[in-house]
Parts: structure tokens; C-alpha cells; sequence
């Protein structure tokens, strides 16, 4: 009994009142036509009334007590899931006794739409049948370069051969992701690329803990600097900045572990990071537990302007005794976007420096020198209303030769609707010794599916 009404009501849901409205009347004016009136059981029942010569259907037999209690209770769960107000069930559909139409207005609100309280986003049906939401994002890309990448400026990102254009296919990044309980939402990122398969993230976040506090516990990104959290589908450039590859990781500096973080009971949003986690720092083969900090704060600079800083530390514990690297890292972002406008202007900036004691690395891997390298990177982002985009970036990173490498990228980008980009990316590489080299990218990204936000 209780599927047939879950049935019914989901399906009195789904039809609207008037596509079920015309046949009944319909029905009635046969009714009316034949100058049949109804039949003395059923005039018992429910009384006919003749108005104009069209006689009113019988009403059906009431269900029992206790069939229309359990069908109220449906109703009102199966209206709370899809964002009604408490107490408002969905409208039945009509029957051959109630009026055809669509219903009366709400009060106060134009044109019948009542208002709803507690929608969430997503797909209410999939929320009510449990579905978690589910995405996919894919990119590719065709690319040039007059430089060897792959001896004279290693990277995490692909990259074409020298003076070879080469289509590329770079990552499908399938995401599903839902609230388990009141305590607890699951996050789960796959990534496919043509080295295979892997879990890029898969992380619990509580919900609703006291005291400000959220826990992330699972393999997730490093709570470190501003860009490392973020997937490849949120960059504005097309590629990492060469010293987060070179300095972190090379895909990013991740890793299973446990985050906890605190919002402070500030004015502005001050919230810190302390997690544990198990880390492969910048093309090393073997992770290393590692502890790391983050301080973000984000202040409002007037009505139309953000300001974001950030600092960040981690030290990672290496193999052999006595040996640590240790990573700092600090950053800054400042968007603005006046209130009126699509179009906003945001700068960008991160600077990192890793410092290596002792004998670092293990039997297996490549030495690396003691000492102090550092790096970083600062872009501008020009938004032109929701569908351009142009910005300039500019880059110092260690080079595999003794000395720094310089860089200097422009991109401009087409966004038809918001589930894909079309990117041109042109950079400049200035290596030690007077070598350099030319590189262009023609970018396409896609997105379809119900894919959550990432951390701001």
C-alpha cells in the first residue's frame, strides 16, 4: 500500500493540472450530452447537480482513515524533498469532482508561485531517490612548442614535442558528490588521463560541528597556497604555474590524510588549516608524511572589491636522518567586480620557497642539492562580460640549469554558455644561458552534469 501511494503521489507530481484537466471535462460534457443521470447507488453517494444541461461526475469513495493518513504523510515528506514549505504538500492531481485549472494565486506572491524554503539545488527528484550528483569534465587541447619541454623545462602539464603540433588529451574528470547525512557530505573526483586512472580526491566533510570547526578526512589537495587546491577546470591560465610544479608537485601536492580547520569569530573571514597528511613532493616517486599550516583571510576593500590573503608552511619528514624539507609559501588575491556589471578584474599572486637539509631523497630517486630555491608567479584576469576573457601572466621558477627561469604568458577565451571554454594561450620561455623558447595552446574544455563548487 505504501508504494501505491508513493505512486500516485509522485505521479499527481509529475502532471500538471492542466494536462489532466481536459480530458475530464471532456468526460463530463459526454455525460451531459447523453442526458444519462446517474444511477441511484451512485446518487447515494455523492449527489449529482445539473447546471446548463452537463451533469457533475460522482465523486469516488473516500479512502479509510488510516490509507489517508499514511497518504498525507507521504505527501508532506515527498513535498519537504523537493523544497516545499513545511505543511505544504504537492497539489493532487485533479479529479472528476474538483474544478480543472491551474490553482489560486498565492498570497503575496504574483502569478501562483508560492514561495519555497530549503531548496538546495540539484535535482530534487534525484535528491529524493538518493541520487548523489554526478559530473563530468573533460579537456584537450592542441599544442606547439619550438622548446624541448621535456630536458630543458620539465612540468606536470602536457606539452606538444619540439616544433611538433600535437593534439592532446588531457584529463576527464568525473566527479560525484552528496550529503550522506545531517553529519556528514562525500566528495569523490576521478581523474582519466592516457596514463591511466586514479582517485584525485575522496574526502568526508562534516557538517555542523561546534565551535567552528570542519574536519576533512580522505585523500584530498594540501591546505597549501591559493591554486594547489584547485582543479585543473577552475585555472584561468591553462597550465600550472612552473613554480608550483617545480616547488610542490607536479600535478599538485596531495595526498590521504586529515584536515581540520577553524573560522575565527572575526569580523572579516579568517579561517585556519592544520592538516596531516601522507605527500609526494615536486616529480618524486615516494610520499612523506608531512604536516602542514594555512592562515586565509578575506576582507571586503568597499562595495565592489575582495581582498584575499593568504600564508601557508609545511614540512615533510624525508627518509634518511636528519633530513627535512620545508616549504613557505604566501598569497594574494583581489577581485573587482562593480555591483551593476558582469565584467570584473581579478590579480593574482603566489611566492614559494622550499628549503632542503641534510641528504634528501631516497635510494631510488634522483639527489637533490641542499639549500633554498624559490619561485612564483602573478597574473590579471580580465573578465569582458560573461562570455570573453583575457589576461597576462608572468613567472619565475627554478630552471634544471643553475639559475631561474622566466616566463611570460597572454590568453584570451570564449565562453559560449558555462559548461565549456575556448582558450588561446601563447607563453615565452627565457631559460639560463639565453636559450628560450615559443609555445601556443588552442584549449577546449567541457562540463555537463551537477558539479559543486570548489573551495573560493
Amino acid at each position: 500500500m505504501r508504494w501505491f501511494v508513493l505512486s500516485s503521489v509522485l505521479c499527481a507530481i509529475a502532471v500538471p493540472p492542466s494536462s489532466s484537466a481536459a480530458p475530464v471535462e471532456k468526460q463530463e460534457q459526454v455525460k451531459g450530452s447523453s442526458g444519462r443521470a446517474p444511477s441511484a447507488g451512485a446518487a447515494e453517494e455523492a449527489p449529482s447537480q445539473a447546471k446548463g444541461g452537463i451533469a457533475t461526475a460522482a465523486a469516488p469513495q473516500g479512502p479509510a482513515p488510516q490509507e489517508a493518513d499514511e497518504k498525507r504523510k507521504l505527501e508532506e515528506e515527498i513535498a519537504k524533498e523537493l523544497g516545499a514549505q513545511p505543511g505544504q504538500a504537492p497539489s493532487p492531481a485533479p479529479s472528476s469532482g474538483t474544478p480543472s485549472g491551474p490553482p489560486p494565486p498565492a498570497q503575496g506572491q504574483p502569478g501562483g508561485v508560492a514561495p519555497q524554503e530549503g531548496q538546495t539545488g540539484g535535482n530534487p527528484f534525484a535528491r529524493l531517490l538518493l541520487l548523489p550528483d554526478i559530473s563530468a569534465i573533460g579537456r584537450g587541447a592542441l599544442a606547439w612548442n619550438r622548446l624541448d619541454v621535456g630536458t630543458l623545462s620539465p612540468r606536470g602539464d602536457p606539452f606538444a614535442p619540439a616544433h611538433t603540433v600535437q593534439a592532446i588529451f588531457e584529463e576527464l574528470e568525473l566527479g560525484v558528490q552528496a550529503v550522506i547525512d545531517p553529519y556528514a557530505r562525500a566528495d569523490v573526483f576521478l581523474s582519466f588521463t592516457p596514463d591511466g586512472a586514479e582517485v584525485e580526491e575522496a574526502y568526508l566533510t562534516t557538517l555542523g560541528l561546534p565551535a567552528g570547526l570542519q574536519v576533512r578526512a580522505g585523500k584530498l589537495f594540501a591546505p597549501f597556497g591559493r591554486q594547489n587546491q584547485q582543479h585543473a577546470h577552475v585555472w584561468d591560465f591553462v597550465d600550472r604555474p612552473l613554480a608550483l610544479a617545480r616547488l610542490l608537485g607536479g600535478d599538485a601536492l596531495k595526498g590521504p590524510g586529515l584536515d581540520v580547520a577553524w573560522l575565527a569569530p572575526t569580523p572579516w573571514f579568517a579561517e585556519l588549516h592544520i592538516a596531516y597528511q601522507a605527500l609526494t613532493p615536486a616529480f618524486e616517486v615516494h610520499s612523506r608524511n608531512a604536516g602542514v599550516a594555512r592562515l586565509v583571510q578575506f576582507f571586503d576593500v568597499g562595495e565592489a572589491s575582495t581582498l584575499g590573503l593568504g600564508v601557508s608552511g609545511a614540512l615533510l619528514q624525508e627518509q634518511q636522518s636528519g633530513a627535512s624539507r620545508e616549504i613557505y609559501g604566501a598569497d594574494v588575491y583581489l577581485k573587482i567586480r562593480p555591483l551593476s556589471a558582469r565584467s570584473y578584474a581579478a590579480l593574482q599572486g603566489e611566492v614559494l620557497a622550499r628549503r632542503l637539509t641534510g641528504a634528501v631523497g631516497a635510494a631510488d630517486e634522483p639527489p637533490e642539492d641542499s639549500g633554498t630555491l624559490w619561485g612564483g608567479y602573478v597574473q590579471a584576469i580580465w573578465r569582458d562580460g560573461p562570455y570573453f576573457a583575457y589576461g597576462a601572466r608572468y613567472e619565475r621558477a627554478p630552471a634544471v640549469q643553475v639559475g631561474p627561469e622566466h616566463r611570460v604568458s597572454a590568453i584570451a577565451g570564449w565562453l559560449p554558455s558555462e559548461f565549456q571554454r575556448i582558450r588561446l594561450q601563447i607563453s615565452y620561455d627565457r631559460l639560463p644561458g639565453g636559450q628560450d623558447g615559443l609555445e601556443a595552446i588552442l584549449h577546449f574544455e567541457f562540463s555537463i552534469g551537477a558539479h559543486g563548487a570548489h573551495p573560493f
